[in-house]
């Protein structure tokens, strides 16, 4: 983009062109879009007050607006065609009768968008224009014209008349779609500066500076208010699409939206990649997945491994409650599908079929997207997710608590509830220290993040299975029963008070940090409207918690002693077994144990996952309780 003159200089030679070959012309309407535009844009430097002040470009305009009627004359018949027809000899009118500029530009602005609407939108970016390329690129072609900021104040343009245009201008900016930008870029003007750049720039490339340059005159202000407004706003992303940004101008939107939209639409070309990758957890699983491919293709399968994992530790897996809510049989599909790359992965496969796996789980991200695309969650879906993030996390930590609360209250051990309520109360401050560690001052990836909960859950699981070998070792312990009943608290030494804290709290946060995040990007896929039913959801699990645990300490206070410590110690082996399988899959994701995977259903409640390792720990955890349980049997 050598140089952008002003439009009358442009279509000068353009309207010359035209006049031989008009049909051709007229059946591109992405041109006539530009055609419009200009002269909307331009026609203040021909009239001014009803007084023509520049003979040259008011016969330019009388000109483009004759060959925009007849433009229109020659496109395909359509429902809307005559209406079109209508309006292009109103502007042509206008024009002759040198009407007010504000008329001319309403009249400039109709005429674009029913030629959008009538018919259609050929071309629009493929991918999220790279706006860092793009500044490069305007560096190297339009900057020595345009200036290095594209105030039209460039070395190379300071001897041209009229000046290069002002892509900061606010006028100007607001009657330019990125469709018209993109379509100057692509075929240029023979004779001018304007260079035709369609071959020398990839249509990526191009699209990326019509954005750019397009993007010039959105101050920050507008971009933080529109950035608000698309999160936020009922509807907005919905009326925002991709067709609407592309093909009209801002005062198209101003006009039909209002100032929001406005703010909006410009926070849009400034960011098109909030647009494009509605859902960062999908664009980045999307990402991460190509990495792999290209990664174990060249031979570097730790690379492949590594992203792989982060592909559905750091994306999908934070919008799997979203998805399961919208659509679980979905949900459920792509996350096997997940699995299928690092097991090719894992097991060497052909680098043909490793690409065949990553080629489907991309499929799979693609109908994630699109089934939670649009105007956000709903609010049952809200609801939904909201509801099973938390007591699906919960119930396990509070189970967990609850047999332990309800043991020491059972037997008013004082000190070592204290020391409980004091395990799981700073378990929640941990949980959220480590949040805002990850968020402000570190990157926690998600493989550290199963790493933690993955040790935090074998770890757990092994000082449960203690616990509740203990407890059932001593249920038939007439002596011990005894003692308990009148000095728990000498009972309990200061060591096992700890082991009680300890469990109380590993079992809470290794819940707590991954709760708070999946909260995160729940938060990101919902709207103002349906805000209120993601905290409706967090009471309702809330409440749903406490309804288990009221029932726990009812139940277990009711209990002979003797009958409460050998179901409790059967709540706490179970546990102890799910947290196993949980801790085994979370360190699998994490890449520090291998994963062979099995054809078996995988059973999140029961922590029960599809591979050899995890089923052979629950198998092993589950036969050593049943011989200890024999032996104590057998002795007892």
């Amino acid at each position: 983009m050598t140089h952008t003159h002003s439009p009358g200089r442009l279509f000068l030679v353009l309207a010359a062109l035209v006049s031989l070959s008009l049909p051709a012309f007229a059946s591109n309407q992405t041109a006539l879009v530009q055609l419009v535009e200009y002269v909307g844009a331009d026609y203040i430097n021909a009239v001014v007050d009803g007084q023509v002040v520049s003979e040259e470009e008011y016969a330019e305009m009388a000109e483009f607006t004759e060959l925009l009627a007849e433009g229109v004359a020659t496109l395909a018949e359509a429902d809307g065609k005559a209406a079109l027809q209508q309006q292009a000899d109103a502007l042509q009118q206008a024009v002759t009768d040198k009407a007010a500029e504000p008329q001319i530009k309403a009249l400039a602005q109709s005429i674009r968008g029913t030629l959008v609407s009538v018919y259609g939108i050929p071309v629009s970016p493929k991918a999220a224009p790279d706006l860092a390329r793009a500044a490069t690129l305007y560096q190297t072609h339009c900057a020595a014209c345009h200036g290095a900021q594209g105030k039209g104040d460039g070395p190379a343009g300071a001897a041209l008349e009229p000046a290069p245009t002002d892509f900061t201008e606010v006028a100007r900016y607001n009657g330019r779609s990125l469709l018209g930008l993109h379509t100057t870029i692509t075929q240029g003007v023979e004779g001018t500066g304007m260079a035709a750049y369609g071959d020398a720039l990839g249509d990526d490339d191009r699209w990326a500076l019509a954005f750019y340059v397009g993007s010039k005159a959105v101050t920050e202000s507008v971009a933080s208010e529109g950035r608000a407004a698309f999160n936020n706003v009922p509807g907005m992303k919905a009326s925002l699409n991709l067709d609407t940004l592309v093909a009209q101008a801002p005062e198209d939107v101003l006009k039909a939206q209002g100032e929001k939209a406005y703010a909006a639409l410009g926070y849009l070309r400034s960011e098109p990649s909030a647009l494009f990758n509605k859902n960062r957890f999908i664009a980045l699983s999307h990402d991460k997945l190509a990495a792999a491919d290209k990664a174990y293709t060249a031979g570097d399968q730790a690379a492949a491994k590594a992203a792989a994992l982060s592909a559905y530790l750091d994306g999908f897996e934070m919008i799997e409650q979203q998805l399961a809510a919208v659509d679980a049989a979905l949900m459920r599909r792509a996350e096997g599908q997940f699995m299928a790359v690092r097991e090719a992965i894992d097991r060497e496969r052909d680098a043909s079929e490793v690409s065949e796996k990553v080629s489907a789980a991309q499929q799979g991200l693609a109908q994630a997207a699109e089934a939670l695309s649009g105007d956000g969650l709903s609010p049952a879906a809200t609801l939904s997710a909201s509801f099973f993030i938390l007591f699906r996390e919960g119930l396990e930590a509070l189970l967990v608590v609850a047999a332990l609360l309800t043991f020491t209250r059972k037997a008013n051990a004082v000190r070592a509830t204290r020391y409980i309520h004091l395990g799981w109360i700073l378990a929640l401050v941990a949980g959220g220290v480590t949040w805002y560690v990850a968020n402000t001052l570190i990157t926690f990836s998600g493989a550290s993040r199963e790493l933690t909960e993955g040790l935090a859950g074998v770890v757990a699981a092994f000082i449960l299975f203690y616990v509740g070998f203990w407890m059932h070792s001593n249920s038939h312990s007439q002596k011990w029963l005894g003692y308990i009943r009148n000095k728990v608290d000498s009972a309990l030494g200061s060591g096992t008070v700890w082991v009680l804290a300890f469990v109380s709290f590993i079992s809470v946060y290794r819940e707590i940090f991954e709760t708070i995040l999946f909260y995160q990007a729940l938060w990101s896929q919902v709207t103002s409207v349906t805000q209120p039913y993601l905290f409706y959801g967090i009471a309702a699990a809330v409440v749903a918690l406490a309804v288990v645990c009221l029932l726990f300490f009812r139940i277990g206070m009711k209990l002979p002693l003797s009958l409460f410590f050998r179901v409790t110690s059967i709540v706490l082996l179970v546990l102890s077994v799910i947290l196993l399988g949980n801790g085994i899959a979370a360190l699998q994701e994490a890449g520090l144990i291998s994963a062979f995977y099995l054809g078996v259903p995988t059973i999140e409640w029961l922590g029960i996952y599809p591979t050899v390792q995890g089923v052979a720990a629950q198998a092993v955890a589950i036969l050593l309780a049943l011989v200890l349980w024999w032996r104590s049997r057998a002795t007892g």
